[in-house]
């Protein structure tokens, strides 16, 4: 399986791009942040579905255990991060859903599943008490995740999981929606460097509120954290090397958009 190397990540990194900390635009509707500050070094992309002429995707079970830029490059992706948790198998503890097939169901067991559904340019979270074994009938694709960590646009006051998972900095990553749901991110934060530790959960919340999001969900972190932008991933895997996970999100170019390039992504995926 291809793997991306340390020397071609590091070119990506030498790379960069101009104006660190500010949103650059990448294509009509897509920009990407590099947020560096003490003990943090992560990537941002904010999608604007009113301009964007894209679609939102996830993992066929045919492309399970692919890295996120084999993923990227397999479904012609300009944005893919990684997704859920997985097991030795590379199965995904929740549910999961690509080219509309549910393909993996979530093992409640384990952790309590939150989901995110996608289907065009209609993106949704699903928080909830109970489990959803059967996806909305606009999905097409969904990915896991756990715990949420913001909701009702402000940081989760009490977030669940032990002390080293909830409270230690670690390479993070997560993804949001804004409050009317026409924009998401999608971030990557590095960690495991000297000089880039990483966030903790309360801190990853903080950033994802500081980006624009009202809710955001945060799904598999560690070594698995990877974000594709464009033609290549701008973060550092701590693993040095891409790791191979259960599933992914992309944002690929939409076979058709409206004469304005955007259109309401609820409206469209209700008619």
């Amino acid at each position: 399986m291809r793997r991306l190397s340390l020397s071609l990540l590091g070119l990506a990194l030498l790379a960069g791009h101009a104006g660190a900390g500010e949103w650059v635009t990448i294509a009509p509707g897509i920009e990407h942040r590099h947020v560096v500050r003490e003990g943090v070094d992560a990537h941002a992309v904010r999608v604007d579905f009113e301009a964007a002429c894209v679609a939102v995707v996830a993992t066929a079970n045919a492309d399970r255990g692919t890295t996120v830029s084999e993923f990227a490059r397999r479904v012609g992706a300009v944005v893919a991060i990684n997704g859920d948790y997985f097991d030795a198998a590379l199965a995904p503890v929740g549910l999961a859903m690509g080219d509309g097939e549910v393909w993996a169901q979530a093992d409640e067991r384990v952790r309590r599943q939150e989901v995110v559904g996608v289907g065009g340019r209609r993106v949704e979270i699903f928080p909830r008490a109970e489990p959803l074994r059967s996806p909305a009938p606009w999905m097409t694709g969904a990915v896991s995740g756990w715990p949420m960590v913001v909701e009702d646009c402000a940081p989760v006051a009490k977030l669940p999981g032990s002390d080293f998972f909830t409270h230690a900095p670690h390479p993070r990553t997560a993804v949001g929606l804004s409050a009317d749901g026409r924009q998401l991110f999608l971030l990557v934060a590095d960690g495991r460097r000297a000089e880039a530790a990483g966030p903790t959960l309360p801190e990853l919340a903080a950033l994802m509120v500081e980006l624009g999001a009202c809710t955001a969900l945060n799904l598999d972190g560690g070594g698995s954290s990877a974000l594709w932008v464009r033609e290549r991933i701008v973060n550092q895997p701590s693993d040095l090397v891409e790791r191979p996970v259960a599933n992914h999100l992309a944002v690929v170019p939409a076979a058709e958009c409206d004469s304005q390039g955007g259109t309401d992504a609820r409206a469209d995926a209700q008619r």
